[in-house]
């Protein structure tokens, strides 16, 4: 993993492993999971990048999570090429590829990390979790309330 910019190179692997874990998961829940995971991961594992003189053990983490660009939309955080490919079908089969992808501890480490993450997230309904990035300051700073159904939004992460 060392010297990787993204844990996923291809966020479909992370989606596929989503859908593995609940092949029911509605487009709503499945964009607010794909933000969650992407802040928690950032403020756990991607935060542990080696800072000379400050810690004697080098991360292996990548940074970010995934690349894709997150956007500030009415209803929370999207990813609008996720958006737009589940609306079309393109993830009612995605084959679960993480095991193959994810062979080390450290990396099976993140994935049981995410894993806690999601079954976390299923005890909300899907407008909890919408009210709940509502609250997040990295979402309210970029959403522009006075064109709420604007097609553009101001991405919260730029890739």
């Amino acid at each position: 993993m060392k010297n990787r910019e993204y844990f996923f190179e291809n966020i479909n692997d992370l989606i596929s492993h989503l859908k593995s874990l609940n092949p029911e998961i509605g487009a709503l829940r499945l964009q607010k999971t794909l933000y969650f995971l992407f802040a928690f991961y950032g403020a756990t594992y991607g935060s542990m990048q080696n800072t000379e003189g400050f810690s004697e053990i080098e991360s292996t983490y990548p940074k970010f999570l995934f690349r894709n660009p997150i956007e500030a939309w009415a209803y929370g955080p999207v990813i609008r090429d996720v958006y737009f490919e589940n609306k079309a079908g393109g993830y009612d089969s995605l084959p679960n590829s993480v095991a193959e992808h994810f062979t080390r501890r450290d990396e099976k480490d993140v994935i049981e990390f995410l894993d806690g993450i999601v079954a976390d997230l299923e005890d909300m309904s899907d407008f909890a979790l919408v009210d709940r990035t509502h609250q997040d300051n990295a979402w309210k700073s970029k959403f522009d309330a006075s064109n709420p159904h604007a097609q553009v939004r101001k991405s919260i992460k730029k890739s």
